[in-house]
């Protein structure tokens, strides 16, 4: 980020930690704001290519060895930002995920322990039963099942397991499988969203993002074409990965960027 950028998503980040549920959204103001700042280092790249391009001070293998050198530069640049990013980006959706499942264990209420034992013993007699009947059975069955659930820490347990539950149902449904999971997921989520208050459901989109994102790829597939085309296919290979970039080439970690004027001078000597 540049000193402004930095200044104002510094700002956002104290007004909205207040709340750890809105660290959500700053992970997703921070990767879109990453996306940008590629574009930033894509722009600077062909901007100088084409500045040695047309220069009239080298031959073509000169031109065609300072272009290479300013991949290597970008690239470098490159994989730092990225590391930096995904280092705040993770701080921040970790955040959010720890903040939303706190946030709905605070707002779960207690259950009767006899209530629990009552609600265990169906579940394990529905999930056996669903076991031993057709797709059209299990659904009614599970539907059934569902509309007698009436706390929120049933539907959190359902939740955990409900695509082992519902397998058989998918197992059975041969062609109409895609059909069944909508239904049946429908059938979950109105349940769900009947049991809880407004801001629960907030927290849950919010833990659901996180651990989703927390592992996943930091840019999208455009960005990562993008960098191959025009850094190379190393910029390509480890758009994702920084830390494994800078683990299988160590030097370029402890490497400062030369000044401009610097690099192209060591690039020109060595023709």
């Amino acid at each position: 980020m540049n000193e402004n950028q930095s200044k104002l998503f510094n700002a956002e980040v104290a007004r909205r930690k207040s709340n750890p549920l809105s660290l959500e959204r700053i992970a997703g103001c921070l990767s879109e704001s990453t996306t940008g700042l590629y574009r930033i280092i894509q722009d600077s790249f062909r901007e100088k290519r084409q500045t040695i391009q047309v220069s009239k001070d080298y031959f073509a293998r000169g031109k065609q060895k300072l272009t290479e050198s300013l991949q290597r530069r970008k690239t470098i640049e490159l994989k730092h930002l990225v590391r930096s990013q995904r280092s705040l980006f993770d701080q921040y959706v970790s955040g959010a995920n720890k903040g939303g499942e706190s946030f709905i264990h605070a707002k779960t209420p207690k259950v009767v322990p006899v209530k629990g034992e009552h609600f265990n013993k169906q579940l394990q007699e529905v999930t056996t039963e669903i076991l031993l009947c057709n797709a059209k059975q299990g659904k009614q069955l599970l539907s059934t099942f569902l509309k007698t659930v009436d706390e929120h820490a049933f539907a959190a347990q359902i939740k955990n397991e409900f695509l082992s539950l519902i397998q058989p149902n998918l197992s059975d449904a041969g062609s109409d499988m895609d059909i069944y999971r909508q239904e049946l997921f429908g059938m979950f989520e109105e349940v769900k969203t009947c049991l809880m208050e407004p801001e629960t459901g907030e927290a849950m989109s919010v833990v659901e993002y996180a651990q989703a994102t927390m592992h996943g790829k930091f840019f999208v597939g455009l960005v990562e074409e993008k960098a191959g085309e025009h850094l190379g296919k190393l910029a390509r290979m480890y758009i994702n990965k920084p830390e494994q970039y800078f683990a299988d080439f160590p030097d370029n970690d402890k490497k400062l960027l030369l000044p401009e004027n610097k690099y192209k001078m060591e690039v020109a000597n060595n023709e």
